[in-house]
């Protein structure tokens, strides 16, 4: 049998299809990654929204067994106070403050709720700092809010 031998080059390339394969992978990961780092703003979003709804619950319970408590609502944090003292938590005292670029926007700075857990109606927008994501959280004047 007659072999040939052809020249070893060490300076092969690519084949085209290797090319398109890993193009195409970098495509996808990189579309991943990319829905990802938005999805982050909008969730950090969500989380603040649902920390200020239970506040304002916890605030309602509290009212509905002892007197003078009141939702201060500042651009960073969320305070629930009782008699201008800020609650003790187990975890910690309130005032609960934001994450980093998620602030709050009150129609009202102050929500007091008395024996039956009534307040004045209002909302809260959460919002990132450059306004890009944004939830609302509605007080209705029977304390609940939603």
């Amino acid at each position: 049998m007659c072999e040939r031998n052809y020249p070893r080059n060490k300076d092969r390339g690519f084949t085209l299809l290797e090319l398109v394969v890993v193009i195409t992978l970098l495509g996808v990961m990189s579309v991943v990654l990319f829905s990802r780092i938005n999805a982050v703003g909008a969730s950090r979003v969500q989380a603040s929204r649902d920390d200020v709804i239970a506040a304002l619950f916890f605030a309602q319970q509290l009212a509905m067994s002892r007197s003078n408590i009141q939702v201060s609502v500042s651009a960073g944090a969320i305070d629930v106070r009782e008699n201008g003292v800020s609650v003790k938590l187990d975890s910690g005292f309130y005032p609960l403050d934001m994450p980093t670029g998620i602030s709050l926007i009150s129609t009202s700075p102050t929500h007091s709720y008395d024996k039956l857990g009534r307040t004045s109606p209002g909302s809260i927008q959460v919002q990132t700092a450059d306004g890009v994501y944004s939830a609302s959280v509605n007080i209705e004047a029977s304390g609940y809010a939603h």
